[in-house]
């Protein structure tokens, strides 16, 4: 089929979108669009849907019971030149640095983030794993315009749960550069009995190495226009020019870039990036965690990787988990563990005296993260760049379908009152990708209805799926609870949901790149 115009124009999508960007798309591609012939689809005309600023979202965050105390915060995001061990390279960034400042607040206090947008394009922020109030969300234009050039917005919201979070730009692949970092909500009657407290935010970079996250989606797919401002482009940004060494850089990435993991189904990746990063900084820059010998240190993990999925362990020590995505799991102990992008986990590590390397290790091909746990009684590590090889890399490896939910956080057993189905595609072998099926463009729901989601996954690789202000049990997986849960190729996973967040919300593949090329549609509430 031919058609005039980028194939890939998801502003577009949103635009005629009271039914899901995913499914829209696929009929723009002529790979069918969805159909709402099921027998749970309403008349569209009858729906009645709930917008973020309709008085729904108010009482929802009303129910959410503020404690009185408030959190400022004031974050710019910025053109800025950041030093990657010694290196330095021109990103986009908050607080400018290669990763933004760590946030902490306790459950229930009141967050108040003022962001000031100094970048040359549009932005926004998404506070990822909050069940946040609709018009706080930050995902454009679903919740919120674009902040403008030389524009302010207050993010004004409530935490309601305790956990290891995190933030980032909602804004085309912005987030591939230096816009994200960690959110921590505290827990009051936190039982771990951890001694120390640390973050580890992994990441994979390629901006200001000769390219720049545009070009490389621009080589994965020449079609989209690889605009700045928004997923897809919807956010307001213009298209942008690549340099021919850009995109030179970027077409010797993406040919590279492929690997393959047999817990992850097969192929990994894309893109070959250059570098990995844990708390901004390269393996030659380690960050150093201290701690007394014999301390509980809990390590919060969150992959904030675009397309890098990590395996994760601690040389000379296991890892006892203790929660998944902010949510609390059953203890259990490992020696690795697969951490696909934009999920978190809390370990604990009995920390023996020494100096013992961190290491993430890239999935299913070369590449490595680290940095170093140290107790306060051994010597600095004399090279700190250790390489990417440690023994409890190919030790005991826990994979996610094996852990289980603490029982304070289980979901109540109940029947799903919805039951819906969707597909995720790629469109033959073009990087384009989608979420298709006759429920894909109707996903709607009443107030304090059971949602379920069954996802086939009829592609050939694997994708970390992610709801918007909400988070959902797995029940194959004894109802671990998560925000972004990883589908294998060939495979079906279902989850389930209370639908108790009214208003709008992006369901997506949290592949940067599988999302900017099409993976997504939207969450709606109905009256």
């Amino acid at each position: 089929m031919t058609r005039s115009g980028p194939i890939l124009d998801r502003r577009g999508f949103l635009r005629i979108g009271s039914f899901g960007a995913g499914a829209v798309g696929l009929g723009v591609l002529g790979l069918g669009a969805a159909s709402c012939s099921s027998e749970q689809a309403e008349p569209a005309a009858a729906l009645d849907y709930i917008a973020p600023t309709d008085p729904e979202i108010a009482a929802a965050e009303a129910a959410r019971g503020w404690n009185g105390r408030e959190v400022p915060v004031a974050l710019t995001a910025a053109v800025a030149t950041v030093d990657l061990g010694g290196r330095l390279v021109d990103t986009w960034s908050y607080g400018g640095r290669a990763v933004a400042p760590e946030l902490r607040a306790s459950v229930r206090d009141k967050m108040l983030v003022s962001v000031r947008n100094d970048l040359p394009t549009d932005t926004t922020l998404h506070w990822h794993g909050i069940r946040i109030r609709n018009d706080m969300d930050g995902a454009a234009p679903v919740t919120q315009d674009p902040i403008g050039t030389g524009g302010d917005f207050l993010y004004d919201f409530v935490v309601p749960d305790p956990g290891t979070h995190w933030y980032h730009s909602h804004s085309g692949l912005q987030a591939d550069r230096g816009l994200f970092g960690a959110l921590v909500i505290e827990d009051p009657d936190d039982t771990s009995g951890a001694d120390v407290d640390a973050v580890l935010v992994l990441d994979d970079w390629v901006d200001g190495l000769g390219t720049t996250p545009e070009a490389v989606l621009s080589a994965l797919n020449p079609a989209i226009s690889g605009g700045h401002g928004g997923h897809g482009g919807h956010g307001g940004g213009a298209a942008v020019e690549h340099t021919a060494d850009e995109s030179s850089a970027a077409l010797a990435l993406v040919s590279g870039g492929h690997g393959s993991s047999d817990p992850l189904g097969g192929m990994t990746q894309h893109i070959g990036y250059p570098l990995h990063l844990i708390n901004g900084r390269p393996p030659n820059d380690p960050e150093v965690v201290t701690a007394a010998p014999g301390s509980r240190v809990r390590l919060r993990i969150v992959n904030a990787a675009a397309e890098t999925p990590y395996r994760f362990a601690v040389a000379g020590h296991e890892l006892t988990v203790i929660a998944a995505d902010g949510f609390d799991v059953t203890p259990t102990t490992t020696d690795t563990l697969i951490i696909g992008m934009a999920q978190r986990y809390d370990v604990l590590v009995t920390l023996k005296s020494g100096a013992w390397p961190i290491v993430a290790k890239v999935e299913g091909r070369d590449g490595y993260a680290s940095s170093v746990l140290r107790s306060n009684d051994a010597a600095p590590l004399p090279n700190p760049d250790i390489g990417g090889s440690i023994a409890e890399l190919g030790g005991r490896l826990l994979p996610e379908s094996a852990l289980r939910p603490a029982d304070s956080v289980r979901l109540e057993s109940r029947s799903p009152d919805r039951d819906y189905r969707v597909e995720l595609i790629q469109a033959g072998d073009r990087y384009v990708w989608g979420m298709a099926g006759p429920d894909a463009g109707k996903l709607v729901m009443r107030e304090g209805e059971r949602i379920r989601i069954t996802m086939a996954n009829n592609s050939t690789m694997w994708h970390p799926m992610h709801t918007h202000g909400h988070t959902f049990a797995v029940p194959e997986y004894g109802g671990l609870r998560r925000d972004t849960v990883n589908v294998l190729p060939g495979t079906e996973l279902a989850i389930e949901f209370d639908a108790d967040n009214p208003g709008e919300w992006m369901f997506h593949c949290h592949n940067a790149y599988h999302f900017e090329a099409g993976m997504t549609a939207n969450l709606r509430y109905i009256r």
